[in-house]
């Protein structure tokens, strides 16, 4: 959980997202693992420390607890780190963001659903879309697995197959499909009270509160829908925290897995209405970044459907972007997959 972005539009949409985190608990009256324990991005090279401390610029100038520490006071909060300049690319300063942190994706699963059945709303898990049927400037009959179904509204909000439901509505978006892998260690003795993220090595660690390390790394370079994890990811995502910690050199993997995410140009999401269609909505484009998002995500897009008019906090990253040229530029920002 962070909301320590780049641009304008990124920082403040993230932001209200974690703020609505904050209170989600005792919105779903449901218990959840969440733990602003505080998120470093790590600068290993001047043009890194140049581009964080132009978003620690401007998350202070959007309200968001984000400050530049050096290597002295980075060494006091994180002791257990190697801060020599014994490894390959030393540590010379880090992004500091308090209000960052983790929170168990199963339990705010598992919460949403809990709240949306006692709505009446009804989740048909283990049912597949295979076909959109189009009439005029509407999509009229959704075809599944489970039989066909109509809705005043569609939503495609399907992460790394995006793509495959847009094609089927003649809606093309300007997204690839790339894996995105991870892995968890056996439990030790706690030692990490923050998430790292490195944004030259390109790899994230953090603790849970059992005890388990969990590791991830970027996107890898090449476009599949293949949910198979790697030895060489491995190998990279081990080497990247052993730079880190290099005391963690004797402990064990325990799984390792991968997701599909959905990658745009500009590494920002797309929201909004479908120009070709007028009840064909898009919430893809995430990425590696959109859990955090998923509460103001899900507001915004409820909100643009039942009033007609896209929500203030998702304009900028509206389909048309692409087609004016005012794409949002969030790479910096995507610490492991820039």
């Amino acid at each position: 959980m962070r909301s320590n972005y780049r641009t304008y539009p990124g920082i403040a949409f993230y932001d209200a997202s974690l703020r609505l985190y904050e209170g989600l608990a005792e919105d779903l009256d449901w218990q959840l693992d969440f733990n602003q324990s505080g998120h470093f991005t790590l600068a290993h090279t001047d043009s890194s420390i140049t581009g964080l401390r132009i978003r620690a610029e401007n998350n202070r100038l959007m309200g968001v607890d984000s400050r530049m520490v050096d290597r002295d006071e980075l060494r006091r909060m994180v002791p257990t780190m190697d801060m020599s300049d014994r490894p390959r690319l030393p540590v010379l300063a880090a992004l500091y963001h308090p209000p960052g942190g983790t929170i168990g994706h199963d339990e705010v699963v598992q919460g949403y659903g809990r709240a949306c059945d006692a709505m009446g709303i009804e989740v048909h898990q283990f049912t597949a879309v295979t076909g959109l049927e189009v009439a005029g400037r509407k999509i009229v009959r959704v075809r599944t697995t489970q039989g066909d179904l109509s809705a005043g509204a569609i939503l495609n909000a399907t992460a790394g197959w995006a793509t495959t439901i847009s094609d089927m509505a003649g809606v093309p978006l300007p997204i690839v499909s790339q894996p995105l892998q991870a892995c968890v260690t056996e439990l030790i003795e706690p030692f990490l009270d923050y998430v790292i993220v490195s944004s030259n090595l390109h790899v994230y660690v953090s603790q849970t509160a059992k005890g388990e390390l969990v590791i991830g790394s970027e996107v890898d370079p090449y476009q599949t829908y293949c949910t198979r994890s790697t030895l060489p990811t491995l190998e990279q995502m081990a080497s990247y925290t052993l730079e880190l910690f290099p005391q963690l050199h004797g402990i064990k993997i325990l799984r390792q897995w991968a997701g599909v995410c959905d990658m745009t140009p500009d590494y920002a999401p797309i929201m909004g209405a479908a120009g070709e269609l007028d009840n064909f909505f898009m919430d893809v484009g995430w990425g590696t970044w959109g859990f955090k998002a998923g509460p103001i995500s899900g507001k915004c897009l409820a909100e643009t459907i039942a009033t007609g008019k896209a929500a203030a906090l998702m304009e900028p990253f509206a389909p048309a972007r692409f087609l004016s040229g005012k794409l949002l530029g969030e790479k910096a920002a995507a610490s492991v997959s820039q």
